[in-house]
């Protein structure tokens, strides 16, 4: 019997009944080509209901030819859509899973790469992408609505469950609620009930189309935490309002945040800074306000946490979807009470809302099928068993070793330290990132499940090589800190990241960082010093401190760094260390600048580690080089090559 007595219950929602109260919310995946979902899409979305999701929540699908908030939106807004509505939902009905789709329109909130024209109830700019709107017409509005009716029938038409009105993170719809936001005069501005007005006609709308059998919900934020958005005493108001006198609705799905900041829109997939199921509390008053069944999700990585939400009356639903990117199976692993299964998402968001960001299909870092579940969600054993050996227990190598012991292969894993996790090691030192360590033991349950001889406190020789006589030999044996072609680097003030997050270089009060590529390491280990009570500079190469740390850690990141009193200086180079001083030079216009200086910490990225495979290559045909030892990248990269490479043999 399973230990859980509410997350595998059904749950009735309008028309329907869910199996069970775990979700997927709607994510743009960019699984899109030519504004209609692809082949990838589908099978993306069959894992998860293979997993034991019980609803899947397909993303934004634009109501309107002016609603694309990327060029990857999904065009819901034409009968073509329809024909793919149809393949997603047998793809999922298949496992008993239900499947609703976003009803959107970002109003203001589009990326500013040409899509679409901005509009919104009134001419107030948007901070975050720097977008003036236009300012709706009343017969623009009339056909919008009408978009969203339609584009309702269409999802009805395709077979799928449900429909679900977006209005969260200060969309179309909360732009109208929002009397800072909405300056109008006319009947859909002004009072509470005429700011309400256009999502009333949308909701009559959509159910004089769709008819009272077919299930349609609101997704908003219960906070905008910004300015011009809605507090949470507005959103509570709201919500009565229309559960009470505009009626129509059958759930409401809650998250945080708006678009418009950058403060505001971490909240949208909340990083590892932000605690799990920090939203539950407000979804637990609203419930109390509201009667139809209210959904919770932000953060909601693990199926006792959602466990716990559900037995104190705090939500009806949780939305695990980060959770189910990692770990698309992470349902039915918890339904079987196989915990140590489970591969939990650490809230790094470098593959999925990373890749979204930067117009790519998303994945993730943990788990690399995610995305290329065509390829890969069915692993099959190879058709010769081999002995493998791998040598170097970080990210890397152990993921090699877990898909080629999956595989059917005899491996064992050399790790020279008593630990394994390479860099990762190191990585959980810095503040707000501990938990970005538990891919290591994610990774090393996986190890244990798969029998991979693990051996540590082993340093691999050729000798022993020769002695082994592996069919296979993966090298991971990582890269070594990089030093720039800088003067007086062999200075005793000059000290490395590695060598301040091992403790093992003296670091004095006055501290510089050099940052090379603004990574995690320069920002990192600036906040690991200045909360050790240090003064620290951080001055990088790159345009700006966190340029390449995805949007929403960075911007965590670079908040806490303000409130710790660190200086950031950018576009500075590192051109010399002098005694008790560092020299730099501006990347444009080679303007010196001098900063005094206790320390100087270079944070100057890898160099790949390559004596070992010097060695091998001469006596060895058959060794492969992966992840920083071949060229040092992020995690996410070594990860997916050694996933890659064990997959193929």
């Amino acid at each position: 019997m399973s230990s859980f007595k509410y997350l595998f219950t059904p749950q009735k929602i309008g028309a329907i009944t869910v199996k069970n109260r775990i979700f997927s919310t709607g994510h743009m995946t960019t699984y899109v080509e030519n504004g209609l979902p692809t082949d990838q899409l589908i099978a993306y979305h069959r894992e998860r209901a293979k997993g034991g999701a019980g609803l899947v929540i397909v993303e934004a699908n634009a109501v309107h030819p002016s609603a694309a908030f990327t060029s990857n939106t999904l065009s819901a807004f034409t009968d073509e859509i329809i024909p793919h509505y149809r393949k997603m939902g047998e793809a999922v009905h298949e496992f008993g899973c239900k499947m609703f789709v976003q009803l959107f329109h970002p109003g203001r909130e589009v990326f500013p790469s040409g899509t679409s024209v901005a509009v919104a109830p009134s001419m107030v700019p948007t901070d975050r992408f720097g977008v003036m709107p236009k300012a709706l017409e009343k017969d623009e509005i009339k056909d919008i609505v009408n978009g969203y009716a339609e584009t309702a029938l269409r999802v009805k038409q395709g077979g799928l469950d449900g429909a679900e009105i977006v209005a969260s993170h200060g969309y179309l719809a909360s732009q109208f609620w929002s009397p800072r936001l909405n300056l109008r005069d006319d009947e859909y501005g002004g009072s509470f009930e005429n700011r309400l007005r256009f999502l009333a006609e949308v909701i009559e709308a959509i159910r004089k189309k769709t008819g009272p059998d077919f299930t349609v919900g609101l997704r908003l934020s219960v906070d905008d935490f910004e300015k011009e958005g809605s507090t949470f005493d507005e959103v509570v108001d709201i919500l009565r309002y229309i559960d009470k006198d505009i009626g129509g609705l059958d759930y409401f799905n809650l998250i945080g945040g708006s678009s418009a900041t950058l403060a505001s829109s971490v909240f949208i997939v909340p990083p590892a800074t932000i605690p799990p199921a920090h939203f539950a509390p407000h979804a637990a008053i609203i419930r109390e306000a509201v009667s139809i069944p209210v959904m919770v999700g932000s953060r909601i990585n693990d199926p006792v946490i959602g466990e716990k939400i559900l037995a104190n009356g705090q939500a009806d639903m949780v939305a695990m979807t980060r959770a189910m990117i990692c770990d698309p199976h992470m349902p039915n692993k918890a339904l079987r009470e196989e915990f140590d299964r489970i591969r939990v998402c650490i809230g790094c968001n470098q593959a999925c809302i990373g890749h979204m960001h930067d117009n790519i299909p998303i994945s993730c870092l943990q788990n690399p099928v995610t995305g290329r579940e065509i390829q890969y969600s069915a692993m099959p054993k190879a058709e010769q068993r081999k002995k493998i050996v791998v040598v170097g227990g970080g990210p890397a190598g152990m993921k090699a070793a877990v898909i080629a012991a999956e595989r059917g292969h005899h491996v064992t894993l050399y790790e020279k330290s008593g630990e394994l996790g390479g860099q990762v090691k190191l990585a959980r030192k810095i503040p707000t990132r501990e938990e970005f360590g538990e891919l290591v033991p994610n990774l090393k349950r996986e190890l244990d499940y798969y029998r991979v001889n693990v051996v540590l406190n082993k340093e691999v020789t050729s000798d022993l090589l020769e002695k082994e006589k592996p069919d296979e030999i993966i090298l991971a044996v990582g890269g070594k800190p990089f030093y720039p072609n800088a003067g007086g680097l062999e200075s005793p003030h000059v000290l490395n990241a590695w060598e301040v997050l091992e403790g093992t270089g003296q670091v004095g009060h006055k501290v510089v960082i050099a940052d090379w590529k603004g990574d995690m390491p320069g920002i990192g280990v600036a906040l690991y010093l200045a909360e050790k009570g240090h003064e620290v500079e951080l001055i990088t190469n790159s345009v700006h401190a966190g340029f390449s740390l995805q949007q929403y850690v960075r911007d965590m990141l670079l908040g806490r760094l303000a409130m710790k009193g660190v200086t950031v200086t950018p576009q500075y180079k590192l051109l010399n260390a002098e005694p008790g001083k560092a020299v730099f030079e501006n990347i444009y216009t080679a303007q010196k600048l001098e900063r005094e200086a206790d320390t100087l910490v270079l944070a100057y990225g890898l160099i790949q580690e390559v004596a070992l495979y010097n060695d091998l290559k001469q006596k060895f045909s058959n060794v492969k080089r992966i992840g920083d030892c071949m060229v040092p990248r992020t995690v996410e990269e070594a990860i997916l090559e050694g996933f890659e490479y064990a997959a193929s043999l």
